[in-house]
């Protein structure tokens, strides 16, 4: 019997999470402006009889019935039994993943929950770069204990677009600090897993021609910023905190692209680095 308030069904049954399914639905009943709908999420469905107890349960209300499955046979039995049932339906994936193996002239590998896992890692990635852009340049230092990777270094070691390419390319909560000439880095620095933190240096001489670059797009510049004595003063101070704390590995940034920095950091880190892939983040 349908619904006697008006109101319409639409379910959404998915092998993931059916958060991309439901996205899409979303995209469309825009267009419709039709606020009397309920969607109703079935996750993870891997069994021809859950779809059944599902399909019964649908025929109550006349539901539409939405799927992204990608094994044949589960979407097959959608087929046979919203027929029988008399159910609306759409197959979100099916006619893709066909369109798809005839131009790639290739199978799909039919495991389910692949859709789930690549929007996981995406959003993942998204949430880590606004976590990059909030810790940036000593900001929040209060949430040193979230972090995945701390990046230390003087002015001009290109420790805010390292943050960038960590959070985007690996999905990792990364924060930087300034190490400024005569000024003690927070306590919050030194009260995290020590493992966590990674310094930057770099050749003095280029030093100064990035910060001699710098000083151009000043409105009010520091006329001892690219100061020769002052710059080696200030790499001076940032190796003396890097020997007084031997637990942070220590990288050369000279000559080298983000890249080739990025991959060196996760070389020295490379035990927490798995740890963080594998869903074993440290305290």
């Amino acid at each position: 019997m349908p619904d006697l308030t008006g109101k319409k069904h639409i379910w959404i049954i998915s092998d993931g999470s059916g958060s991309t399914a439901e996205r899409v639905l979303q995209a469309s009943l825009v267009q419709f402006g039709d606020k009397n709908i309920v969607i109703r999420r079935f996750p993870n469905i891997l069994k021809k009889e859950q779809i059944r107890d599902i399909l019964q349960d649908a025929l109550k209300t006349k539901s539409f019935i939405a799927y992204t499955l990608v094994t044949p046979e589960l979407r097959n039995e959608i087929l046979i039994l919203a027929n029988q049932y008399n159910l609306t339906t759409v197959d979100l994936l099916g006619p893709l993943l066909t369109s798809l193996t005839n131009f790639l002239a290739s199978s799909p590998e039919s495991r389910p929950g692949l859709l789930s896992e690549l929007d996981h890692r995406y959003f993942k990635r998204i949430d880590a770069m606004g976590f990059a852009v909030k810790h940036d340049d000593g900001h929040r230092v209060r949430d040193l204990n979230q972090t995945d990777l701390v990046i230390v270094g003087v002015s001009r070691t290109y420790k805010t677009p390292l943050s960038i390419y960590l959070a985007y390319n690996k999905g990792l909560l990364v924060a930087n600090i300034p190490l400024i000439l005569d000024i003690i880095p927070p306590q919050e620095l030194f009260e995290i897993d020590q493992s966590r933190i990674v310094g930057l240096t770099i050749n003095p001489e280029l030093l100064i021609k990035l910060r001699q670059s710098r000083l151009t797009q000043l409105v009010h510049p520091d006329i001892n910023y690219a100061d020769p004595e002052h710059v080696v003063e200030d790499l001076n101070y940032s190796h003396r905190l890097f020997q007084q704390n031997p637990d942070w590995p220590v990288v050369d940034i000279t000559g080298k692209a983000i890249e080739e920095i990025a991959s060196e950091i996760c070389f020295l880190t490379i035990d927490r680095i798995k740890n963080i892939d594998s869903g074993e983040k440290g305290e």
